[in-house]
This record gives C-alpha cells, structure tokens and sequence, in this order.
C-alpha cells in the first residue's frame, strides 16, 4: 500500500505541471492572409496551371516536381478524373457568377470578355465529357487526351476499371471513364444551367441549351433512369430508393434538372416530367421539408436552389423551395460552409442568425490559402480550437472543401519515418525509411521534397532500418525478411549471408571505427560482420549472443568499441557483457516490476556502455498512466528510481521532488545524445522533452511542429542533427532539440509524392458572394490577416 500511495502521489502532482501545456498551433503556411481579390486571381491562375485538361477541372492531383503544369495525357501519374466533370460543373457556376459580377458592377468589356472567355472554355470541356461518349446525352465522368492505360487501369481493384474506353472529340483523341452517377448528372446540369444563365452568349447559348437538351433527355427519355454504355448492364435510377412520394434530396435534383431544362429549351417533355414529380412529391403546399446531415447532397441542392430560385416565377414552387432551403439549413447554419451561406440568404434574406452565418462565411474565406497542397493536420491535438477551423486547417475533403472538412479535426496524415541514416561521405546524403517500408535518399539534406526520391525499386524487400556507410553509394538495410546491402546507391542489391535462424530482422548500424563493420540485429540475437576489408563488407558474420537461452520479448542494446558491451532486456531480468567478457551476468528486476511493465524498449548511451535507461509505464488501476526512467549506470547492478528510492526521495524532499522523477504521459521513444551524455530526449504525443541534466527535470520543446506528436527520434551517425518521426512528416532540429523545421518528407500518398486540390471551391462561393452583395469591394480588397 505504501508503494501504490507514492506511486499515486507522484502521478497527482505529474498531472497538475503538464496541465496547459504548450498549446501553441504552429502553421507555416501564411498565403490565407492575402486579400480575396488577390487569393481569387492566385487561385484561378493555379487552376488553369495544374488543374486544366482542355477546360476540364480535376480536383486532387499530384504536383509536377519540377512545379509545372500537369501532364494532361494518359501518362498522368494522378488527376482525380473519376469525379471531374462534378467539379468542373461547380467550377463553371463559379465562373459564370464571376462574368455576371463583372457586368453588373460595370467592368471594363476586356475584363468581362476574358472571363466569359473562360467560362466557355471550361463548358467545353463539361459539353466535352457528352461529346466524347459517342451516345448523345451519355455523360462522361473525365477525360485525359490520348492513348493507352490510365494510373487508374493499373489498379486492380480500382472501381470504374471496366468504364474506361477510347473516344473522341473536336479532332482528338481521349481516354474516358464512364457509369456515371446521379450526382454526375446533377452536378452537370447545375453547371451548364447556371452558364446558359448567366454566362454565355451568342452561338455559346445554344451550344449550352444543346448540352442541356442530350443531358437531361438521356434520362428523361429512358423512364427516368441512366442507362450506362454497355446497355447490358444495370442502369441507375435518377431517383434511387423510393416510396413514390417523399420528396428527398434525390428526388429534388431530379425535378430541378427537368426544370432547368424546360426553362433552357422550353420542351414539352420536360415540362411534363417536371410537373408530374412536382405532383408526385408534394411540392406544391410543401409545410415543412427535413433530411438527414449530408453534405455532398446538400452541396448538390443548395447549387440548385440558387438557380432555380432565380428562374422560378411560380409563388407556390418558390415557396416550396424556401422551405427545402430552409430544411438544409437547419443542418448545416453552424458549419461554416460559405458556399451553402450565401445561397441560402440570397434566397432567405430575412432569416435568423444572418449576421453570425455572414461573419463565419467570410471567415472561411478569408482563412482560405492559395497554396493548396494537402497537408497532414490533426487539429484534435489543440482544445482551444473548434469546428469548423479556419480553411487552412482544416482537413479538407478529397475533392470539395465545402463538403464539409471544416469541421474534420484530422487528416491527411504522413507515414511515420521510423529511420534516418546519413551518409559518411558527405552529410547532404539523407536515407530514410517509413512505416510502410519504403527507403528514400535526399541529396540536399532535406532542403526541399523534390529532392526525397525512393531508392527500393529494385530492394527485393520493404525496409525496416537503414544504415549508411563510409562513401555515398554504400548503403545497408534491415528488410522484412533479410539484411541488404548496396555498394552502387540502390541500383543493385544484396542478401547478406546470415544464417537462416538468425531471426526477423530489426536493426542495423555500421561500427562508427570500423566502416568495413557492421551490426546486424534481430528478435532472436545480434550479428557481427567480420573485417575481410571493404569489398567484402558483410560477407561473413559472427553470432554475439549465441551463447544466451532463448529469451522472449527481448530488447537489444549494443555499444560497439573497447570494452564496449551488450544488454539483453526481458521483462524481469537482464543480461550483460563486454565484447571482452566470453560470459553473460544475469541480474533479475528493475525496481519497479510488480507495479509497472517495460516498454518494448531500452536506451543506451554511446559513450558510457554501462548506462542503460529502462522504461515503466504503470498498469495499477488506481494510479493511472505514468511513465518512470529507470536508469542504471553500473551494467544493471543498482538502478535509479526503484521503489525504495522514491519513497526516500518523497521523505526527504516531498511531492516537488518526486515530480522530477516520473513523466506523466506516455513515451513513445526516448533517446541519449551520443556527444553529451546529459542531453536526453523523449518523444511524447505533445513535442519533445528535452533534459539537459541527464534526466532530472525536463522542458517540452515544439516550436516548428506543425503536429507536435513524435512518434520517433533519431540521431543517426556522421551527424549532429536531430530527427523526429511524426504524423506531420519528418522534422530536423539543428540546435539539439529546442527548436525544429521541417524535413519535407510527408509521405502521404504514393512514395514522396504530393498532391493538391484546386481550390474551385474559393472560386464558387466567391464569385456568389461578389454577386449577391455579400462581400464588398473594400472587403474583397482588405489583407486577411485575422487570426
């Protein structure tokens, strides 16, 4: 009982230092602070650069290295194309506003005609996605010119892989993906209605109403349902799943695409379509209208309820859609979500909450950022902030911001790298590995992302751990189920020759006296390459605790030099020698056992190969979570922090001296600088804690983390820098751990590519707001510097 009171006074007292914590949020990203006006240029001049195949919108792509525009072929190694004529839709609403703005607040005519230029370039390409089909009113999903296999076909289960066909259009040749849904079809025909609206004039407008004639007709024509290219196949109903007479969001973008075709070509058919679901549905006399939260078909309804609300002279269908506006509203009024904003008050201006919703609505705009790389975020780390973020913090949507990821807390996460290795020939040589395995090198010493290019196409294993040598090209790796090593930079590799039950791997290091050395270690012992000089480099091999009994759930410490030594760490005991002793001690308990359990870990210290650091998180219930560095500087006789010593040190000093002695959270690594035996570091799901007393008091250090969660630490050889492993990318400290930038390796998608969205969202809810009146001009002109 004694032993629980000081271990649950110790955790009390833990508790109450940490409370507050450096909560700083840190963003390098400033470009949201630009004016509207100008983020509103940047924005389109982004757009037309990497997200323009002939006018079609591609939300997601991958950046070119070398920062140009994309390649818009099938060559392309990623453009959301699945989901492209969507937001090349909404992208061209935005646009058409953008014209009727300029003309309604007296533009110069160049202005005006080089955004109309604009807006009938990018309805080309919505008009294309029918044209390209060869079946009038068959909608495409996307394009990419050319021939050949997409990045899409090369995924076997990629879901539209049977809907990718060859077609053409205009003289040229396409690949197109095909099974187009309702919500393509419903996107398409809010895009295309509000540019014969708004937009496009002279031979543009009946090209528009031509577009908007095949595309409703298709499904209009086919007892309301969409059929797919191969007519064999099942085809989707515009309606879904329904009673027959509950209106639903489905069934409202089927009746406001009828409608807007009836107000463009004036046809029978659609009229007739139109007023039978108006019937059927009950809007006419509609009291109230309710639907679940959705933000992908309130986005859709919203879009139509804007253009419809304008068309519309009927009072009771006008009255019909108030309601429905109404309906979305009520999910949506604490959201954020300017788009959805300013359609609704632009519909119900007299509505309550306007003043918060506008303030909100413009607050998103202005925390919008013109660089629109997607970035890890995990806001859920900072109490102080709530939903919805601003923009640029928020973890955006795959395609559209305004489906709701101002409100997502986290996401876009990178890969933890898990190992960094620096080459002993010149220190700009990076080599790093993530969780998932890849192995990647940096010649700029991590200056810039372009420069972390994989190095293990031709690893014939993923990599766990990796090691650098004495020149740039030599280069070793613990795989998942072998050691390597390259003597070219990667372009070949080899299978070192350890015996076939040396066990899985886990680690391996170059001796730092000997480069011709190395050290290979597993789950089941620790391997020694013998010197027969550097051509034959882990050519031959000796076993270092062959004579140990089978251990379980073993931690491996080894301290290369003379006499060196080496630690085997179980649960319950240890066991020890230096490369000059033949025999292992044994010596049973850390102090702490009964009331705690090791993490899967030790720490050693290069330069005093008898101290150890062995760490206990708690497991009593009623002591909670605490983690206690147990430090041991006689090769495991005696150690720090037992039972007996905090009872002492609470006798002598009370509860201020025990709250140097324990961590009150968990550790996720721990590490001893290898210049400076005072300097440790701890890795913790809040920054780094930084001791520069070897452990007796500790400071938090995050400053430059963007997501202060450091999951690994690494101070590999032939450097002086410090590497943390987080869900933000790697991070590099260059002043031993008190401040930190970033290393540009976010591995997020394939390998170290990144990828970025267009920001047609901005675009859209923009050029509305300019519009209706909701942004003025000194506003549109003001520097967003709010925080």
């Amino acid at each position: 009982m004694i032993a629980r009171a000081v271990l649950l006074v110790l955790w009390v007292g833990l508790q109450v230092q940490v409370v507050g914590a450096a909560e700083e949020v840190s963003v390098a990203d400033q470009t949201w602070k630009a004016p509207l006006a100008v983020k509103a240029d940047r924005i389109e001049a982004g757009i037309q650069k990497r997200h323009n195949i002939l006018g079609l919108y591609p939300s997601m792509v991958e950046i070119p290295p070398d920062g140009g525009p994309i390649d818009i072929t099938t060559t392309n190694p990623f453009a959301d194309i699945q989901h492209a004529v969507c937001w090349t839709s909404n992208y061209l609403a935005g646009l058409s506003f953008r014209v009727a703005f300029l003309e309604k607040s007296g533009a110069p005519k160049e202005e005006v005609e080089k955004a109309r230029r604009r807006a009938d370039e990018v309805f080309e390409a919505v008009y294309r996605c029918q044209r390209v089909t060869g079946v009038r009113g068959l909608q495409a999903r996307g394009y990419f010119l050319g021939h050949g296999e997409t990045y899409a076909e090369k995924h076997a289960g990629a879901g539209k892989l049977p809907y990718w066909r060859q077609g053409k259009a205009d003289g040229m040749d396409f690949r197109w993906v095909g099974d187009p849904s309702h919500h393509n079809y419903s996107d398409a025909i809010h895009g295309l209605g509000q540019y014969y609206d708004l937009a496009a004039k002279g031979k543009q407008k009946e090209r528009a109403r031509q577009a908007i004639d095949d595309l409703v007709s298709y499904w209009v024509d086919n007892d309301l349902k969409i059929a797919k290219y191969d007519r064999s196949l099942p085809a989707v109903p515009i309606l879904g799943v329904t009673d027959g007479k509950t209106l639903n969001t489905r069934v409202f973008m089927a009746i406001a695409g009828a409608r807007v075709a009836y107000y463009a070509t004036g046809k029978a058919k659609f009229k007739a379509v139109f007023d039978r679901l108006v019937e059927q549905y009950g809007l006419r006399g509609l009291k109230k209208f309710t639907t679940d939260k959705n933000f992908d078909d309130a986005e859709h309804c919203f879009c139509h309820l804007d253009l419809l609300w304008r068309i519309e002279d009927d009072p009771e269908l006008r009255a019909a859609y108030r309601k429905i506006a109404d309906g979305l509203w009520a999910n949506h009024k604490d959201d954020g979500q300017s788009l959805f904003t300013y359609i609704y008050f632009a519909i119900a201006p007299d509505a309550p909450g306007k003043k918060k919703a506008l303030s909100e609505a413009l607050f998103s705009l202005q925390t919008f950022p013109t660089d629109m790389t997607i970035k890890p975020r995990m806001n859920s780390l900072y109490p102080q902030l709530k939903p919805p973020y601003p923009t640029y913090l928020a973890a955006w949507d795959n395609e559209y911001i305004w489906k709701g990821n101002l409100l997502r807390p986290d996401g876009w996460l990178s890969r933890i790298v898990t190992d960094v290795a620096v080459s002993g020939e010149d220190p700009m040589v990076l080599f790093a590995v993530d969780q998932a395995g890849g192995l990647y090198q940096s010649r700029d010493g991590a200056a810039t992302w372009q420069n972390w290019r994989p190095i293990d196409q031709n690893l014939p294993s993923s990599a766990r751990a990796v090691a650098a040598g004495r020149r740039n090209r030599i280069v070793a790796v613990a795989g998942s189920d072998g050691f390597y090593l390259t003597v070219t930079g990667g372009a070949q590799w080899k299978r070192l020759p350890l015996p076939p039950d040396a066990g899985s791997p886990r680690d391996v290091f170059f001796d730092t006296e000997n480069p011709n050395r190395l050290y290979a270690v597993t789950d089941r012992g620790v391997y020694r390459s013998r010197d027969f000089g550097a051509d034959y480099i882990g050519e031959s091999w000796e076993c270092l605790t062959e004579s140990l009994p089978a251990l379980r759930n073993v931690r491996w410490a080894v301290i290369p030099g003379q006499p060196g030594r080496l630690f085997a760490v179980t649960e319950k005991q240890l066991f020890t020698r230096t490369f000059e002793e033949p025999e292992w001690i044994r010596r049973k308990g850390f102090g702490l056992d009964e009331y705690g359990r090791l993490y899967p870990w030790v720490v050693a210290d290069p330069r005093k190969p008898d101290r150890l650091f062995v760490v206990v998180k708690t497991t009593e219930e009623d002591v909670g979570t605490l983690t206690i560095l147990q430090e041991t500087t006689d090769a495991g006789r005696s150690w720090s922090n037992d039972l007996m010593s905090l009872f002492q040190v609470l006798s002598k000093l009370g509860l201020p001296g025990l709250i140097a002695a324990g961590i009150p959270m968990d550790l996720n690594c721990v590490l001893v600088d290898p210049d400076d035996s005072n300097l440790l570091f701890a890795g913790t799901n809040q920054g780094v804690l930084l001791s520069t007393n070897g452990g007796k008091t500790w400071q938090l250090s995050r400053h430059g983390l963007e997501i202060p969660v450091v999951r690994t630490l690494i101070r590999p050889a032939h450097s002086k820098w410090l590497f943390a492993g987080t869900p933000g990318g790697l991070y590099i400290s260059k002043d031993h751990g008190r401040t930190w930038q970033d290393g540009n390796l976010w591995l997020q998608f394939t390998k170290n590519t990144r990828r970025e969205l267009g920001g047609a969202a901005f675009v859209d809810a923009y050029w509305r707001a300019r519009y209706y009146g909701f942004i003025d001009e000194r506003q549109a002109l003001a520097p967003c510097d709010r925080e």
